[in-house]
């Protein structure tokens, strides 16, 4: 057979002119390298650039996978179209992060948790929207390193060593768009200061926060989620408008305190998760949830409530969800409204957890709900039933000095009642033999709610806190009903 030999040049030129009758695709890096190459990028077709990826790492598209390496350092030569860098789990220093990291245009993820870094990295790429920086040893923050991420949206810096005295007063200055703030088990003592106008999230859970001063949380209108948990918050160290001006927050995590009752003045309109577990919250104020027509979770587990006034809840048209484990309830005629509320005006599919009688002992162990005839026999109102029950009725002073020690007209003989700082009641009685509980509760006369609380006898005292100035007040003292033998 007879063979035809074409020109090489046509062979290019017939190659050319199929391809320009093609759409133009970006070239795929594994297509074999032809002569016609440049022919194709006269085209305008666009060949990607071979970019090496370091030998240390893996890279897959965008992501660079420089993870679990035992690196001390940021490798050389990353590709500069990277978006998402992991180096979690290294050994990486300070020292380590080198300038080329900040010449990064694309990169937007940077995972660097569970390294050995001691201060934030100095060379973070300009366009860097999240940066996880989890168990490190960072002591800092400081504005010079945020600045160098002014787009940054979520700062995830939770198990490090993180103090109030290492966070420069003008640290987020430049962040304006961080969205979630992590400083989750570190070593503060007290809220950052000039935290960013656009934060959504805070976490300063499980740190040494004992003192939340006044406007602590001022200028965060967009905060939805804020977690304080296991802190050392008391009632007394908390200004009172701490939380009334977050008027979009819709989860707020007090567990693990040092609460005797709720914080005052929490936003109604918004709040739909609110947690008040593992405290001493020991009374809750008739007024604490009124108007919270929004709230949909609400956790008083592992406290010392005895009993809740009544009407508590009669705003949580959106309950869905109440904790009251672990609570000496005591099942008596204070209790009797909230059974009633259970079985016929509670919300609809309201999942009830914990609310289990602890005394007297006849009622130990049952639910609350299910209780028929044994609290329709309520007694009086101020009365506890008890023979030896010792009564006092008190009128707060509209100051917070305190007032004589000895007991005000009508009190009945061994309690005596002093007016405390901060709208406080000190109740005291003759301490009694160790071991012995006492049922300690008080009201104002004519408002139907009774506030119940276990007291040891030994201890002589009790401080009865969140109370009205110029109010009135029933405190009743008796002994608790033992189990029979």
């Amino acid at each position: 057979a007879a063979v035809t030999t074409i020109p090489s040049a046509t062979v290019a030129a017939l190659a050319v002119t199929a391809l320009a009758t093609m759409p133009c695709v970006p070239c795929v890096p594994c297509v074999p390298c032809v002569p016609w190459v440049a022919a194709v990028a006269a085209l305008g077709c666009v060949w990607p650039h071979a970019v090496a990826c370091p030998s240390v790492c893996r890279c897959s598209g965008e992501r660079v996978y420089c993870n679990d390496r035992g690196l001390t350092a940021v490798p050389e030569g990353l590709p500069p179209h990277a978006t998402t860098l992991f180096l979690q789990n290294n050994r990486i220093v300070d020292a380590g992060i080198p300038a080329a990291l900040a010449a990064l245009p694309q990169l937007r993820v940077l995972y660097l948790y569970a390294n050995a870094l001691e201060q934030l990295p100095q060379h973070l790429p300009p366009g860097l929207r999240e940066l996880h920086l989890q168990d490190n040893n960072v002591r800092g923050l400081g504005r010079s390193a945020l600045a160098r991420a002014p787009l940054l949206e979520r700062l995830h810096l939770d198990d490090n060593s993180v103090s109030a005295a290492g966070i420069e007063d003008d640290a987020f200055a430049d962040n304006l768009h961080l969205r979630l703030l992590f400083l989750s088990r570190n070593h503060l003592s007290s809220v950052p200061a000039g935290l960013p106008p656009a934060l959504e999230e805070l976490r300063l859970d499980d740190n040494r926060i004992h003192t939340i001063p006044l406007r602590a949380f001022q200028g965060l209108p967009a905060l939805r989620c804020l977690v304080l948990d296991g802190n050392l918050l008391a009632n007394q160290r908390m200004a009172d408008d701490t939380f009334s001006r977050l008027g979009n927050l819709s989860e707020l995590s007090l567990g693990r305190n040092a609460l005797a009752a709720p914080p005052a003045n929490l936003p109604p309109g918004s709040l739909r998760r609110l947690s008040l577990a593992a405290n001493a919250i020991s009374h809750v104020p008739a007024g604490a949830l009124a108007r919270m027509r929004a709230l949909e979770r609400l956790d008083l587990s592992d406290n010392n409530l005895t009993t809740l006034p009544r009407g508590l809840f009669d705003d949580l048209g959106s309950l869905s969800h109440l904790a009251l484990r672990n609570n000496p309830w005591f099942c008596g005629c204070n209790l009797a409204w909230l059974r009633d509320w259970l079985r016929g005006r509670a919300p609809a599919g309201l999942q009830v957890k914990g609310l289990l009688c602890q005394a007297p002992a006849k009622l130990r162990g049952r639910q609350v709900r299910e209780l028929r005839g044994e609290m329709d026999a309520c007694e009086a109102h101020g009365r506890l039933g008890a023979a030896a029950a010792s009564s006092s009725l008190a009128t707060l002073p509209p100051a917070p000095a305190a007032s004589s020690s000895s007991s005000p007209a009508g009190a009945a003989v061994g309690l005596r009642l002093q007016a405390a700082p901060g709208g406080s009641l000190r109740v005291r009685w003759p301490p009694s033999q160790p071991g012995t509980s006492l049922r300690l509760s008080w009201g104002r006369p004519g408002t139907g709610s009774v506030t119940e609380t276990l007291v040891r006898g030994e201890r002589g005292e009790y401080v009865v806190s969140s109370l009205q100035p110029r109010a009135p007040y029933r405190v009743c003292l008796a002994p608790l009903e033992r189990s029979p033998a």
